[in-house]
């Protein structure tokens, strides 16, 4: 593997230290190559390591005409990617995006929004072209999870971020001065003092006021303390003043840019960061090699690191008082200092080892390459649906469709347009992109054949119209791109707005073929007009997935197989009767109570368990709620366990008369009553008017007529089933 790293060259701190590493870890395993673009301390450095380094100069910040070099340096060393560092380098790769195919992935050190706030120039114009610059590259390292929190909030693609925490050689001995000859360098008197120590930049992101305001807070209750702070910069002079005005300027040394960090960090009794805000800060790291005693601000992911009262004390970002108070309880407790020294050396050495970031960049590395050639394939299918929003219904179509056709066209190639689509290609074996992202749905509509709506209730504007927009334009757009289209086992309707039915009928005749799960589905077909010349009645997809052995859950969930339960599944909808969850509640424990039974409250999506719980404490009765969001078998073969099932979820309802189970639904969507009709059942209530009675009366004839209704279930599952391969085989014919 090739890969090519892109920096300014004038780099210092944390960055520079973060790049030194890597570089010096990636070179055992790949070829790498640095590229800077100004002669600075970085290209200075770097020249003295066992690293291939190039020198491409810019006459100015902005200058573009190092891209035509860069270009055919790339191009001709034939690189597998370039990895680029600092805003600078980020501003480059905007440009080189244009003129080469292979991935940039840039590794985001710090809040791009706080890197330039010496000057009001520099904050809007520099910050503003880093912005743009960061969109236009493909892949982003984040050196913390705090990080890669910020760019999913700030609208990067999540799927595209990955975190790769910073480290330090633990293994290489460093060299620094012996303190004393350290503090007769710097001419500073300060035997048998206690020396507190903040190295960084000054710039107001550091909090270096906070530091000397705490400096105050710390000399009056211990004046045998002496403050160093070791860097430079437009804040320095401001605050000088500030601890001349404070009258603690005696004790508060300014060091001014110090190298040699570690003789720095030697000589301090306690290491203390003040900033407001951070990633994952060398200089932390660096304090933990040396085993000093830190205080920190709890900003960024420097909590990942400092663990209060573990491997440090931390304090609120601004707040002075705190962070004075903390560094007097180290100043006034030698043993503390020592332990959390030791504390975090082990911790950090532990937790955050040159290997460890070695081989997460590899492996980033190799997934990037390896989306790239996928990025390249043409696919047979195209899959979209409600996928990738965690919700076990949705995720079970996914399943059902994909083995279905694998098991028409065992080397099917599919694509699949999810919310999450890293999750769904470690889930199914397929190729995704997000959903929302039509710059990729265009790019990859033109590299597939079949388009198909896989199952779930698209085409309706009970929930939005919105969503119903999103569904019918992506099949116009298939249409346009010369695709074959499929509603593949999907309910339709209701679709109530005029112009919601127009836009329907218009998408829906696009299509080359029509399967829907219910024959209500097919009726509101006729009745939005659509005249497709193939349109069947089939069945909801999940039907063709079986369950699988549960042993070992039902042992983790509580589940005796000798006692008796029945299933609960309910989700909040704004339509919902005011006193819905009072009225079920108190059916659910009537009917326990009488017929000894325990109720099992399943979760099919992770804000299910907010009714469910409220149920639950409303019921006070012995219960079990699954402790998760099953996946479709295993959630298939508990309920095997269960004498009958209600739910408003329509896939409780599918999986639970799959495997014979009786069924009520409580209907918030008329698509539970057509399903339940469907299997020839009348067992459903209404949950925006909810009659307990008929709720009561129908789980007293369930397991009254339990076999008979069991069997007469087991009957029409069987025959739902059988139509369940159809879909796919019709699938494969169009591609």
């Amino acid at each position: 593997m090739k890969v090519l790293h892109l920096i300014s060259g004038g780099d210092k701190g944390g960055a520079k230290t973060h790049v030194f590493t890597l570089l010096l870890a990636l070179q055992q395993e790949i070829d790498v190559t640095v590229v800077c673009v100004m002669d600075g301390v970085f290209y200075q450095e770097i020249q003295n390591m066992p690293i291939k380094s190039i020198l491409m100069k810019q006459k100015y910040r902005n200058d573009l005409t190092i891209i035509v070099p860069l270009v055919s340096h790339i191009r001709k060393e034939r690189y597998n990617l370039v990895h680029v560092h600092g805003a600078r380098a980020n501003f480059i790769a905007m440009f080189l995006r244009l003129f080469i195919k292979i991935p940039i992935v840039t590794t985001v050190h710090s809040d791009y929004k706080l890197d330039f706030t010496d000057s009001p120039y520099k904050k809007y114009v520099y910050t503003g072209l880093n912005i743009l610059a960061l969109k236009f590259v493909d892949y982003y390292v984040a050196v913390s999870e705090n990080f890669k929190e910020m760019l999913i909030t700030r609208g990067f693609n999540e799927d595209k971020i990955y975190t790769v925490y910073n480290t330090i050689d633990f293994e290489t001995p460093q060299n620094f001065q012996q303190k004393e000859d350290f503090l007769k360098q710097y001419n500073i008197q300060a035997e048998s003092k206690t020396l507190v120590g903040i190295i960084g930049r000054f710039d107001q992101v550091k909090g270096h006021s906070v530091f000397i305001n705490a400096a105050a807070q710390v000399l009056k209750a211990n004046p045998n303390v002496v403050f160093l702070l070791a860097g430079e910069g437009p804040e320095e002079s401001s605050l000088r003043q500030q601890a001349k005005k404070l009258k603690i300027e005696k004790n508060v040394i300014f060091t001014g840019f110090i190298e040699d960090i570690f003789s720095f960090i030697n000589a301090i009794d306690i290491n203390v960061l003040s900033s407001y805000s951070e990633s994952f800060p060398y200089v932390l790291l660096e304090g933990a090699l040396l085993k000093k005693a830190t205080v920190s601000t709890a900003v960024g992911g420097v909590t990942d690191l400092i663990q209060e009262e573990k491997t440090g004390l931390l304090a609120p970002a601004g707040d002075y008082i705190a962070l004075g108070q903390k560094i007097i309880a180290l100043i006034n407790d030698k043993n503390l200092q020592k332990d959390l020294g030791e504390n975090l050396y082990s911790f950090a050495k532990d937790k955050f080892s040159k290997e460890s970031m070695k081989q997460r960049h590899l492996e980033i590395y190799h997934n990037i390459i390896a989306l790239e050639k996928m990025h390249n394939r043409s696919f047979d299918v195209a899959l979209s649906g409600y996928y990738g929003f965690d919700n076990s219904g949705d995720d079970a179509l996914l399943k059902a469709v994909i083995d279905n056709l694998r098991k028409e066209k065992d080397d099917i190639k599919i694509l699949v347009l999810s919310k999450k689509p890293t999750q769904t290609m470690e889930e199914h074996g397929v190729y995704s992109i997000n959903r929302h992202d039509f710059f990729a749905i265009l790019k990859y509509m033109k590299r597939c054949r079949l388009f198909v709506y896989g199952g779930g209730s698209l085409i309706q504007d009970i929930t939005s119209t919105k969503s119903l927009v999103y569904y019918t334009t992506l099949l116009r757009l298939a249409k346009k791109y010369g695709l074959k289209l499929m509603v593949y086992g999907n309910g339709i309707g209701p679709i109530a707005k005029e112009k919601n039915i127009k836009r329907a009928k218009h998408a829906l005749n696009l299509c080359d073929y029509i399967s829907l799960r219910e024959p209500a589905s097919f009726m509101e077909l006729e009745r939005l007009g659509v005249k497709t010349p193939q349109r069947v009645l089939s069945v909801d997809p999940a039907f063709a997935i079986e369950p699988l052995s549960t042993k070992e859950i039902l042992k983790t969930e509580g589940i005796d197989e000798t006692k008796t339960y029945f299933g609960v599944s309910c989700r909040s909808w704004k339509y919902n009767e005011p006193n819905f969850t009072e009225k079920i509640a108190k059916v659910i424990k009537q009917k326990a109570t009488i017929h000894k039974m325990t109720p099992i409250y399943i979760a099919m999506h992770p804000n299910d368990y907010n009714i469910l719980k409220e149920i639950i404490s409303k019921a006070d009765t012995p219960h079990i709620l699954l402790s998760c969001v099953y996946d479709v078998q295993s959630l298939m073969g508990i309920i095997q366990h269960t004498r009958f099932v209600m739910s408003m979820r329509l896939h409780t309802l599918v999986y639970a008369v799959s495997v014979g189970v009786p069924v009520i639904g409580l209907t918030y969507d008329p698509k539970v009553r057509f399903f339940i009709e469907y299997a020839k059942q009348n067992t459903y209530v209404d949950t925006s008017d909810l009659d307990e009675k008929a709720l009561g009366d129908m789980i007293d004839h369930i397991l009254e007529e339990h076999e008979q209704i069991a069997a007469a279930i087991k009957i029409e599952a069987a025959k739902l089933k059988a139509l369940s391969q159809k879909d796919a085989k019709v699938a494969v014919e169009l591609i």
